[in-house]
């Protein structure tokens, strides 16, 4: 029995487009988390840009709904969750009340996922726009008990109307990246 000392040398080279191809799935699963932990981290940072904080709270409950909805793999409730605490830490809220608040939004949305992709925009909208607004209500209430005393309500309202507002932008981006990562290759 004869054995090539060199045989493996073969296999890694079959196995090159498979890696290859592997980390592709990899960073196009990894995608919308690791956009919002970004964008997380960009407007909690000091850097000059006006409201920025104040937009932070509506842009992620935004964003992970969109992608719960249609990448729901790639919104996964470890990555909700990992997006909520890294909210909770930067200070937004007492622990554990946002990553509680955007577990409950991707539970729903991914639930109901199936009924949602067959509405139109707007429909989508206007679902979006209640949970939004239950959300950003929950966060004053809970925000409001663990304090033991009543926050002011126009805060809140803002956030509602914000992550209303902001939503459509956060949508038309959201399936412009999710056309892309389904169809990487331009179309001849």
């Amino acid at each position: 029995m004869s054995v090539d000392p060199y045989s493996h040398w073969h296999s890694d080279q079959s196995s090159g487009p498979a890696l290859a191809q592997r980390l592709d799935r990899l960073a196009r699963r990894l995608m919308p988390g690791g956009a919002t932990a970004l964008i997380i981290v960009i407007l909690a940072a000091p850097t000059g840009i006006p409201g920025a904080a104040a937009l932070l709270p509506g842009l992620v409950m935004s964003t992970v709904f969109f992608w719960s909805v249609w990448r729901p793999a790639s919104m996964s409730a470890p990555v909700v969750f990992l997006l909520g605490l890294l909210m909770d830490l930067i200070g937004f809220a007492p622990p554990g009340v946002d990553a509680f608040v955007l577990l409950l939004l991707h539970g729903i949305a991914v639930h109901t996922r199936f009924g949602l992709m067959g509405l139109s925009f707007l429909a989508i909208w206007v679902v979006f726009s209640v949970l939004a607004a239950a959300a950003c209500w929950l966060l004053w209430a809970m925000i409001s008990m663990l304090s033991l005393n009543a926050m002011p309500t126009a805060p809140a309202l803002f956030e509602v109307l914000l992550a209303i507002g902001i939503y459509p932008l956060t949508a038309f981006t959201g399936m412009w990246l999710h056309r892309r990562i389904s169809n990487p290759e331009p179309q001849s």
